[in-house]
């Protein structure tokens, strides 16, 4: 709040300018009427009860007659020197005019202040204590109106309790009765199935016992039958012991008979052999003359074929990196193609003609031409073992492609070679006897077993072996004279041969190979024959 005061002396401007003009704080100048000598010794004159102003008492004001150290002072510096002492004298005992007028303002702006705010406070203190007499009786009647209020929502929210009461009540009730209802069920249940697992232990008591007592019953049994049998063996092995005496001498006189009957029978024996020998002879050497041989030389010379190109000429191939890459791009041509084989004529000669120009291509005296025929004999026979025996109606066109290519020289020695010894000899009807020196694992292999084969496997394979060798043999596509392997007359070497071997024609794999062979070849043996 600020406070005014309505001015009743000059202005601010005029008061400060006639003090400018007639301050005491002005020290006369030279040209002034009082010399400055006047001036000094008015200063001079009163110091000596003014000093006191600036001192703490008398006795500490310094002297007149003290010693001035340094050189004296001028005129002019002593002058200077006592306007400024009297300058400061006249400061600190001055009392300006306008300061005065301004407290003297300040002064009573503070109390016409005063006066208004005590006006004021008690103006606002009769209005708060009128608003405050209205306050508290509109508060008096709104506090009677809540009190009703609150009596009358207290007394509905007590009715509201009471039933909530009676209701929580009642629910309690039902609820404490269901739960010992099913305290009781649960615990009727439990003494039940107490007294059976009881009943059942017992049972299992009594089960034991019997067990127990069946078990030593029959260890008991055993005893005495084990007793029985070794008296009955001790009695056995005595009237054994007498056999056996009584059998010694029963055997000494048959082999004194049978010493005597051998000796006749091997007379006998070498008689009828040297008759046989003579007769074989000539037998054989007819035989021979006409180009007949037996299974065992059959299978001799599939052996040596396959041996030879085996661990000949393949081998040396293998051996040789830049041959062996030759053989490898061939092989994979071949098995390609014999794979693409369809029953279409001109598939079948364009499959012929490329094959028999990639193996006629290469040098017949090299390693890489037999190796190469071999690729060829072994991806023929793949494809008959697979192919022909799902479908019969492939053996024709792959018996037609190899056909075309008994043009290629040796090739038919090495197919055969390779049908006889991985179908294990059936197809020239030779039972395969195991050798001295053999392992089983080479055994089985050489009689055309193959592992992890199971037999019906076995039959298949070797009867697709089978199906192929007679459709090249009874082939309708030959134009000229088959090389003496797949002549047709094989056919009845074949059954004549499985027939005439009991250790063949017992065996399970013999009806599947002859129905294999009849199936492709009836028609042109009935012909024939």
């Amino acid at each position: 709040m600020r406070f005014g005061v309505k001015p009743e002396r000059p202005s601010f401007p005029s008061r400060a300018k006639l003090r400018l003009n007639e301050s005491t704080y002005k020290v006369p100048s030279d040209t002034e009427e009082s010399s400055g000598e006047e001036f000094e010794e008015a200063v001079v004159e009163s110091s000596d009860s003014e000093d006191s102003f600036f001192y703490a008492s008398e006795s500490k004001i310094p002297t007149k007659g003290r010693r001035i150290h340094g050189p004296p002072k001028s005129t002019s510096e002593q002058r200077e020197l006592t306007e400024a002492m009297a300058s400061i004298k006249l400061h600190s005992t001055h009392s300006d005019p306008l300061t005065e007028w301004v407290k003297q303002n300040q002064k009573e702006a503070f109390e016409i202040a005063q006066a208004r705010i005590r006006r004021s406070q008690t103006a606002m203190t009769n209005l708060y204590l009128t608003a405050a007499k209205i306050t508290q009786t509109s508060m008096e009647v709104t506090l009677k109106e809540q009190e009703l209020r609150i009596a009358s929502e207290v007394q509905a929210r007590q009715r509201a309790r009471e039933e909530e009461e009676k209701r929580e009540q009642s629910r309690w009730e039902a609820r404490n009765k269901a739960i010992w209802d099913q305290v009781d069920k649960v615990a009727a249940t439990v003494e039940a199935r107490l007294e059976a697992e009881r009943k059942a232990v017992e049972f299992e008591k009594q089960k034991q016992e019997a067990e127990k007592r069946k078990i030593e019953e029959e260890r008991r049994k055993r005893e005495d039958a084990e007793r029985e049998r070794r008296e009955k063996a001790e009695a056995e092995k005595r009237r054994i012991a007498e056999e056996k005496e009584q059998e010694k001498e029963r055997a000494k006189e048959e082999e004194r008979r049978r010493q005597e009957a051998e000796e006749r029978e091997r007379k006998e024996v070498e008689e009828r052999k040297r008759r046989e020998k003579e007769e074989l002879s000539k037998v054989d050497t007819e035989r021979r003359q006409a180009g007949i041989t037996t299974p065992s030389e059959d299978w001799d010379r599939a052996l040596e074929i396959t041996t030879n190109v085996k661990h000949g000429h393949l081998k040396r191939v293998k051996e040789d990196s830049i041959q062996r890459r030759q053989w490898s791009a061939i092989r994979r041509g071949v098995t390609l193609r014999i794979g693409q084989l369809t029953d279409d004529n001109a598939e079948i000669t364009r499959i012929s003609n490329q094959i028999f120009d990639t193996i006629r291509a290469l040098d017949p005296s090299s390693d890489l031409y037999p190796a190469a025929l071999s690729a060829l004999a072994k991806a023929i026979i793949l494809q008959a073992e697979t192919e022909v025996t799902a479908k019969l109606d492939t053996a024709g066109p792959l018996a037609a492609v190899v056909i075309n290519l008994f043009n290629l020289p040796g090739f038919e020695e090495v197919l055969w070679a390779k049908m006889v010894t991985r179908g294990g000899g059936w197809i020239i009807g030779n039972y395969v006897m195991k050798r001295q020196g053999q392992n089983d694992k080479e055994f089985r292999k050489l009689a055309g077993y193959r592992e992890d084969e199971t037999q019906v496997d076995r039959q298949t394979r070797i009867g697709g072996i089978v199906s192929l060798y007679f459709a090249i043999c009874t082939s309708p596509r030959a134009v000229s004279m088959l090389p003496t392997p797949f002549w047709p007359t094989k056919i009845w070497s074949f059954l004549t041969r499985i027939l005439g071997e009991p250790r063949l024609s017992k065996q399970s794999l013999a009806p599947y190979v002859m129905y294999s062979c009849l199936e492709v070849a009836a028609p042109t043996g009935l012909t024939m024959f």
